[in-house]
């Protein structure tokens, strides 16, 4: 009888130890912020917060959720306050709680549209650039004509006869 009471006890003393063990490596931290995406087919959002005292400072920061149910109601700019357990150096968060929605912010130049115009410009180039050149030919002989049209007059006397030189 003794064996078996000591064999409990120590059964009991074990299991507890490494209940509180696992406890101790189970934290919980508190934190509110604004939402910047959110991707419920990956369950995961990313929140634009302020420091979170003991796990993060200042920062936009992509959470996995414990459930993609938590992101049902929760959209870009909302306002939040949620709950990030952290269990074994891996963190998600278990609760989100939707307190308002943030202020629309001045939209800036979107990378996209730079590179459009970046991409219209360079064919606006390419095209001047490119355009067929005419033969040789073609430029020699208007070069000739123009300049025998220029030079003509010259050639020719005052009365009208052509001045004939060797050259």
């Amino acid at each position: 009888m003794k064996k078996i009471l000591f064999l409990f006890s120590i059964t009991f003393f074990l299991t507890n130890a490494i209940a509180f063990s696992a406890d101790e490596n189970v934290k919980q931290f508190n934190g509110s912020g604004e939402v910047t995406s959110v991707d419920p087919l990956y369950s995961r959002i990313t929140i634009k917060h302020e420091a979170i005292k003991g796990f993060s400072g200042s920062a936009e920061t992509e959470f996995f959720v414990g459930s993609p149910g938590l992101l049902k109601n929760v959209q870009k700019r909302d306002l939040v306050d949620f709950v990030i357990v952290e269990k074994n150096k891996s963190a998600q968060i278990e609760k989100i709680t939707k307190t308002g929605q943030a202020a629309p912010h001045e939209e800036k130049l979107e990378v996209g549209k730079v590179v459009q115009d970046v991409l219209v410009a360079t064919g606006e180039v390419a095209k001047g650039v490119t355009t067929p050149i005419p033969p040789a030919h073609e430029a020699v002989s208007g070069t000739v004509g123009a300049t025998t049209k220029a030079t003509g007059s010259v050639l020719n006397e005052a009365d009208g006869t052509e001045v004939k030189r060797k050259f």
